[in-house]
């Protein structure tokens, strides 16, 4: 037998291991699965409950892990003042903008919420850095 086969019996194995005590498995819960639901788990709180202890640190997610939430998950706006202006998926300016979204410090990308950003025109304060044609364009276009 090759390492190959070894490999495939192995995964065929887990598979049976991981299936419900009802369908002849151990019901042993995927690890894969079972860490992706506590990492979207830690994504759920961080924009729902403010009074977490690790609110407010720099928690690294995958792009895999936010598309999974934003694809899970809906937003409003309401008043703004919890939503956030350049991170929030209310219009997911990193993917349409992603030149002037590269402008914006993180901590302003972070921290800078609807409300603040529309008062006074305050969003184009975050903008910073060389500006080239591409990122003029997006800025018009953003205003």
């Amino acid at each position: 037998m090759g390492i190959e086969e070894v490999r495939d019996f192995k995964s065929i194995f887990w598979l049976g291991v991981c299936r419900p005590i009802e369908l002849g498995g151990l019901g042993v819960r995927g690890i894969v699965c079972s860490g992706l639901a506590l990492q979207l788990r830690w994504l759920w709180f961080s924009r729902t409950d403010p009074e977490r202890v690790w609110q407010g640190l720099d928690l690294q997610f995958s792009p895999m892990e936010r598309a999974l939430f934003w694809a899970s998950t809906s937003m409003v706006v309401g008043n703004g003042l919890t939503a956030l202006l350049w991170e929030g998926r209310w219009i997911n300016i990193r993917e349409l903008l992603p030149n002037l979204y590269s402008c914006i410090p993180k901590r302003r990308r972070t921290a800078r919420t609807v409300a603040d950003g529309l008062n006074g025109n305050s969003w184009a304060h975050d903008i910073h850095g060389n500006l080239g044609m591409h990122e003029i364009a997006q800025y018009l276009k953003l205003w």
